[in-house]
C-alpha cells in the first residue's frame, strides 16, 4: 500500500481548471464547468490552440501537462464517477502514478491515468481537446474501442 494523501495532491486540480475556465471563458463558463467539465471542452481546446508551442520550454510543457491533466481529472471523476487513487509504481519518481479508477459501461473496473493520456496526446505535437476527451471515453470503457 503507497502512504499517499491524495486529498492534498489533488487539493488544487478543480480550482486551477476552474480558474482557467473563467479567465478564458468568463464567468459563465465557470459555472457550467462547475455543473459539467464537459462543458469547458471549447474553452480548453481554445486555451490550447492559443499557446506557442513551438517555443515550449520544458518548464512550459509540464504547465500545460499539468493544466490538461487536471482537467482530465475532473472530467473522470464527475462525468464518469471516478475515484482517485494512488497506484504503486516503481519507474516514477514519487513511486507511485495517480490514477482515476471507472467502472465502464460493461461494468468492468478499469484505471485511468489522467497524466499518461495528457502526455500521449500532447507531446510532441498537441492533439485536439476534443480528440482528448473522446480517448478519455474510450479509456474509461464508455465509447468504442
Amino acid at each position: 500500500m503507497v502512504d499517499v494523501d491524495l486529498d492534498e495532491f489533488m487539493r488544487g486540480c478543480r480550482p486551477s481548471v476552474r480558474d482557467l475556465v473563467e479567465q478564458f471563458g468568463g464567468a459563465d463558463a465557470a459555472v457550467a464547468f462547475d455543473a459539467d467539465p464537459l462543458s469547458a471542452a471549447e474553452i480548453v481546446d481554445d486555451y490550447l490552440l492559443r499557446l506557442p508551442i513551438r517555443e515550449f520550454e520544458t518548464e512550459d510543457w509540464v504547465g500545460l501537462l499539468t493544466d490538461v491533466g487536471a482537467y482530465l481529472t475532473v472530467v473522470l471523476l464527475d462525468t464518469y464517477a471516478g475515484t482517485p487513487r494512488a497506484r504503486p509504481d516503481g519507474a516514477f519518481p514519487r513511486g507511485w502514478e495517480f490514477v482515476i479508477d471507472v467502472r465502464g459501461a460493461d461494468g468492468q473496473l478499469r484505471s485511468v491515468s489522467p497524466g499518461a493520456l495528457a502526455h500521449q496526446y500532447l507531446v510532441p505535437i498537441p492533439q485536439r481537446i476534443p480528440r482528448l476527451l473522446e480517448a478519455v471515453q474510450r479509456a474509461a470503457g464508455h465509447g468504442s474501442a
